[in-house]
């Protein structure tokens, strides 16, 4: 038989029975469907996260004391203390290749901030102003920043004095800072707000902090050492070097402490990756639906061979060979996978535009993805389709044209 001849008989035969087909196909478009589905959301959170970050500065890290990357356990290694940062480590950081500026900040969460009666719970940094104006470019909202000399006076992000508190905290008024630790408590005058700052992945919200001098934080705590350094390397690219540098440069003097240098790459590309192991988890989800829905073409397709036994048996009579009749029941199920697949794809992406459109997120089906879902329900099908294609050819032809 010529392909031409074998296809045309696979399409009547689909054609002459057009629910048996629908039925058969059901498993296989839901599957496809499942699994474009998941690829393409996988793919455009991915993208979204990707584009949210693009706006964030990643050329920055954070060096902290103590370590907080994970590495394999050893029951027999001795927990270092935390490093003790001091001025000696900024100008050591400062001085570093690639650095191209430094914030030391020392960093208090959960203190009581109290303004026209009304308290609130947020975080205070002490700063050092010459790092810090340097670091964010001197951007003031109102009034001015700290000096050195400015012991009793804050800063205030720009959500801290607008909106957060029930009445704008303006330049020139006093708040209450309690440290709830040590019960200690100094009212402060505001001489600045902030404009809006860019959030950090590692550093929080700028926007949400009390800032003050680091003499003026002796008011309220007793500590000394920085809880923070955070570093600008030169450029993204030189980021991870510059990293680098900077861990080797605190090897020298922290030989026998523990600290953390973080960048905000090394999140990004954390989530990055969580984001596609759980888009392959879900797409491994939708391939489980995908063999299902084969297994019952698989049964569908040898229900089919015991219903054409006559018909098989008078192909034969008539000269088809056993390649003939195999390659007739085996592109049965090739074209019941593509048109499948195909449908599967499209509903995938009507329902990835409605998802999208929800989360405000663009959510466009890559070719890559459109291939894997027609080529999976292709494949699929030929697969489960091969087990009854070799029970018609098999098939003895007297005995089958014998058969009531």
């Amino acid at each position: 038989m010529r392909l031409l001849d074998i296809l045309d008989y696979a399409f009547r035969d689909y054609t002459s029975n057009k629910f048996k087909t629908v039925m058969s196909s059901l498993g296989i478009i839901i599957g496809v469907m499942a699994i474009v589905v998941m690829l393409t959301l996988g793919n455009g959170l991915s993208a979204g996260v990707t584009s949210q970050f693009s706006g964030l500065a990643l050329d920055t890290m954070m060096v902290i004391p103590g370590s907080i990357l994970t590495s394999p356990s050893n029951s027999n290694t001795v927990a270092l203390p935390p490093a003790q940062f001091t001025d000696r480590d900024v100008n050591l950081i400062l001085n570093t290749p690639g650095v191209a500026a430094v914030n030391p900040q020392i960093s208090l969460s959960g203190v009581i901030v109290t303004s026209g009666g009304e308290n609130l719970s947020m975080s205070t940094d002490a700063v050092v102003p010459q790092y810090f104006m340097k670091w964010y470019s001197g951007d003031m909202d109102k009034g001015r920043f700290l000096q050195s000399s400015d012991t009793y006076s804050v800063v205030l992000g720009s959500n801290v004095s607008n909106g957060t508190f029930s009445r704008n905290v303006n330049v020139g008024s006093f708040i209450n800072i309690t440290n709830p630790y040590t019960d200690s408590s100094q009212s402060y005058q505001v001489v600045g707000v902030l404009k809006e700052i860019n959030a950090s992945i590692i550093g929080g919200n700028p926007n949400m902090a009390v800032y003050m001098s680091t003499s003026g934080f002796k008011a309220i705590s007793g500590q000394t050492s920085y809880s923070t350094i955070n570093v600008r390397a030169n450029s993204v690219q030189t980021v991870d070097t510059t990293a680098q540098n900077v861990q080797d440069s605190l090897s020298r003097l922290h030989r026998n402490e523990a600290y953390s240098v973080i960048t905000q790459k090394m999140f990004m590309t954390l989530i990055t990756t969580v984001f596609n192991m759980i888009t392959y988890v879900l797409a491994g989800i939708g391939g489980i639906s995908l063999i299902v829905g084969g297994i019952g073409i698989m049964n569908v397709m040898t229900l089919t061979v015991r219903e054409r036994t006559k018909e098989i048996g008078l192909m034969k009579a008539i000269g088809a060979t056993t390649t003939d009749v195999r390659l007739v029941f085996i592109a049965e199920s090739a074209i019941l996978g593509l048109f499948s697949g195909i449908a599967g794809v499209v509903i995938a992406g009507i329902i990835a535009a409605i998802i999208g459109n929800i989360a405000n997120l663009s959510m466009p089906m890559s070719l890559t993805n459109i291939a894997l879902g027609v080529g999976f329900g292709l494949f699929i099908t030929t697969i489960f389709g091969v087990y009854p294609a070799n029970q018609a050819a098999l098939m003895d032809p007297i005995e089958a044209l014998r058969a009531e």
